[in-house]
């Protein structure tokens, strides 16, 4: 964690954020990761809430060091947090609780929102000319910026919707192998006397910088076998992201933009009639958007509308914004081989346990966020 001590130890002004940039030299594969201060002075004026599907306090208990750091109350650009309440249970629904009375002036939970379909959330972005960011509750990382960075893209108009570079996602983990930005890790070894199946896996090791192991070739397409269905797969990706934070070298996942729909709409399908073109776990969009959308589409299947039906009526084009960098922790057929056989959810906690305490100590007069794991650490 000494890189992410020393981002918070770099002089900040106030209202700024240390972000990391890019810079290219003679070798593709280890460029600068630059570290400079942002003020998002271009952003003062513009309307900005996250919107968070909520129900697992496990998971939000990391997620909101992040989403803490990036109030424009704490000097982000974060307006406003909204929390559209999907799954929860009572201890959920009181964690919640909890976090709004510590950001009252900036989280916003919607008790009247009705029960129904899919297109309750989504019609929670109500705001005129406000920009939205809508967030999976097991989001486990964001880039510093990484927010900034989306509404900018959305304001130039290029793109009807603009995902960030989710790692363990159905279409862009395949383009983070094919730009040689996952390198060749190796899992660890079982302890002396113990069998593989009775441990949770350490860090995996490094074995070189391009991944040439058989079993872990991602396929291009959104149910793919190799990340969406495999739980190895997904720690592959999220390991080869804590890999590069740990040694400086996180911006190797930059690939500037990348078109979702350059070869068109609904051109991937599971064989079962759903067609998606890109995975929505975290993007930006404009209140704006949804003036002709499909409400019916969207309370059926709001993925399959926004990430594919929505875009083709429109005739425009959604895409991820490299620089946005974060992590998505799992697809459900993920879940339970990631949690039982790695610790990875365990060092993501760490990485925010240090956001955490920086938080509290330049914001909160020293006091920690209410925390909503289920075991003592």
């Amino acid at each position: 964690l000494l890189l992410l001590l020393r981002l918070f130890e770099h002089a900040v002004p106030a209202g700024s954020i240390p972000v990391i940039r890019k810079a290219m030299g003679d070798d593709p594969l280890n460029p600068g990761c630059d570290v400079v201060d942002d003020p998002f002075d271009d952003l003062r004026d513009s309307k900005i809430y996250a919107l968070v599907y909520y129900g697992r306090r496990t998971y939000v208990d990391i997620l909101n060091a992040y989403l803490e750091r990036d109030l424009r109350a704490n000097g982000g650009v974060l307006d406003g947090v909204i929390f559209a309440m999907v799954k929860y249970t009572v201890d959920d629904l009181n964690y919640l609780v909890a976090l709004q009375r510590r950001n009252p002036q900036s989280y916003i939970i919607p008790w009247h929102m009705e029960g129904g379909a899919w297109d309750v959330i989504w019609r929670l972005a109500d705001e005129p000319g406000a920009y939205y960011i809508k967030i999976d509750d097991d989001v486990t990382y964001i880039a510093p910026g990484a927010i900034a960075e989306l509404i900018r893209e959305k304001r130039r108009g290029r793109f009807l919707f603009v995902s960030a570079n989710v790692i363990n996602h159905g279409i862009l983990s395949a383009v983070h192998q094919e730009l040689s930005a996952i390198p060749h890790l190796a899992k660890p070894p079982p302890p002396e006397g113990r069998d593989v199946r009775e441990q949770k896996l350490g860090p995996w090791e490094y074995r070189g910088p391009v991944m040439n192991d058989p079993r872990f070739r991602i396929e291009h397409t959104f149910y793919s076998d190799c990340v969406w269905r495999r739980w190895d797969c997904a720690a592959l990706v999220h390991e080869a992201l804590l890999w590069r934070l740990e040694n400086g070298s996180s911006c190797v996942f930059d690939f500037g933009l990348f078109d979702f729909h350059a070869h068109g709409y609904e051109t991937m399908h599971d064989g079962i009639g759903r067609s998606i073109d890109w995975n929505d776990n975290f993007f930006a969009f404009k209140h704006e958007d949804f003036d002709d959308i499909d409400w019916v589409g969207v309370a059926t299947d709001d993925e399959r509308e926004m990430s594919t039906l929505h875009p083709k009526r429109r005739q425009e084009h959604a895409a991820a914004l490299g620089r946005a960098v974060i992590a998505h922790w799992t697809f459900s057929v993920q879940e339970k081989g990631l949690l039982a056989n790695t610790t990875l959810l365990e060092r993501y906690r760490d990485r925010a346990e240090v956001l955490m305490a920086y938080n509290a100590e330049r914001f909160y007069d020293g006091r920690w966020q209410p925390r909503g794991h289920t075991w003592e650490r």
